[in-house]
């Protein structure tokens, strides 16, 4: 398939896909299509449930499987592998790959042609190996980088450009240029996307843009999209005439996106963790130690260890619905004003204040990372008692919270399984101390 017909077909079956989406919003609202970005990523839609769930992504999966299709027939015109195509099932790194498939000419059209080299690029990288391997991770550092500090400084934004487009143009540029003064192997290709991310990721740390624990968090995704954009960069790398455009455009797609969430935020999702135990103790004596817990000791796991922020003990002013919970961190309090008061079954509270979530772990003293302040938000949470037999009691915690950190699949991995990990904390030790309250009041009088 050549760029023309690549390029009709492809506005078509976004077209389609757009309109029926609209169609459905417009008749008898069963579905609300929320913004922008619900069409271009359908993972953003996680967490939502009925009807507009699976219209939606019904809808995408249909549009992906077209996508797929043109996009092999068009990588194999270029003179691709075909299987760079299947990069199109990836929400937002489709952009990129569509915006290199619409510019590169058919590979036949380019074999019949002595079109020229890009002299330019001649004059800056190095014709050795090694210092062509330098040039091009010093090049694409210094591309993505500021681009990157644009992206969280400035418009404060931790987004898709961020986590996936910024890694992809980071892979795409360092394998195309490396392959510029010779054509090297796909695995040296590969190798020197990866290299580029990792010296990429060490002057952000060492430049204090971020800390040591976010970086490590972030590192699965950035890895895996630079490899999607190092197969891009090389296949546009092994056919200069075009590769050039291509890439320049690409880069350009970046600061372009970047806009594009600025202009259209998304309305964070918000997700439940809930975590419980089994206490051997009536709920009384489990509802008496949860609503004010005594002082824990410090912890000793590695994750708490590291700067994620952890609760030491709690108290409450008042009783009933009103009552204030104050639950203490060792980054700050939550303010926890009352709103269900069921005793012993049920204690639900907003939360009107929260602290910072984590203090970076750093080789300088402090480091500014607007993420901490304000990007994860506590919303809502509740201690549920259910009595089981034998005086038993499972007790439920469960926090409900939002984050602007996307894609908000992969950061909710890490966020469940780290608000887990607090919820265990609380709940062992309210265990802990309910269980022995019960045992004292077993204890014959005079014991």
């Amino acid at each position: 398939m050549k760029r023309l017909p690549y390029i009709i077909w492809t506005t078509v079956a976004l077209a389609v896909a757009y309109l029926v989406l609209r169609t459905v919003a417009s008749t008898g609202g069963m579905f609300v299509f929320p913004d922008a970005w619900h069409f271009l990523d359908p993972f953003r839609l996680i967490g939502e449930d009925g009807p507009q769930l699976w219209i939606t992504l019904g809808v995408h999966v249909a549009l992906t499987v077209v996508l797929l299709v043109l996009s092999i027939e068009r990588a194999q015109d270029a003179g691709w592998n075909r299987w760079i195509g299947v990069l199109m099932i990836l929400p937002v790194v489709r952009l990129f790959l569509f915006t290199a498939l619409a510019v590169v000419p058919t590979q036949a059209h380019i074999n019949a042609l002595d079109l020229p080299q890009y002299a330019w690029l001649d004059r800056i990288l190095p014709k050795s190996r090694a210092g062509n391997a330098i040039a091009s991770i010093f090049f694409a550092v210094l591309l993505v980088v500021p681009l990157g500090f644009l992206n969280v400084r400035m418009l404060e934004d931790y987004g898709l450009a961020l986590f996936i487009g910024l890694p992809f143009i980071l892979g795409a540029v360092s394998a195309y240029l490396y392959n510029h003064a010779q054509i090297r192997s796909l695995k040296q290709s590969l190798g020197i996307a990866m290299l580029t991310v990792t010296l990429a990721l060490a002057a952000i740390f060492l430049f204090a843009m971020e800390g040591l624990l976010c970086i490590l968090m972030a590192a699965p995704i950035v890895y895996a999209i630079a490899l999607a954009g190092a197969l891009v960069g090389h296949a546009l790398s092994q056919r200069t005439p075009g590769g050039a455009t291509a890439m320049c455009l690409l880069v350009l797609s970046a600061p372009g996106l970047m806009a594009f969430e600025a202009a259209h935020p998304s309305k964070a999702p918000l997700f439940p963790v809930i975590t419980n135990v089994i206490v051997h103790a009536p709920p009384q004596l489990v509802w008496n130690e949860l609503v004010a817990f005594s002082r824990m000791e410090e912890p000793d796991e590695l994750l708490f260890r590291a700067g994620i922020s952890y609760p030491v003990e709690a108290r409450i002013e008042g009783t009933g619905v009103g009552a204030c919970r104050f639950c203490q961190f060792n980054t700050g309090p939550f303010v926890e004003p009352i709103t269900v008061w069921d005793e012993p079954h049920l204690l639900a509270f907003d939360v009107l204040d929260d602290p910072p979530p984590m203090t970076e772990l750093t080789i300088y003293e402090q480091i500014d990372a607007p993420h901490v302040d304000g990007f994860f938000r506590s919303r809502n949470g509740q201690f549920k008692l259910i009595e089981q037999a034998g005086e038993s009691t499972l007790l439920e915690g469960t926090t409900w919270y939002t984050h602007d950190i996307w894609p908000a699949w992969y950061w909710r991995i890490w966020s469940d399984a780290i608000l887990h990990r607090i919820h265990g904390r609380v709940l062992e030790h309210i265990r802990n101390e309910s269980e022995q309250a019960a045992r004292y009041l077993e204890k014959p009088a005079g014991e």
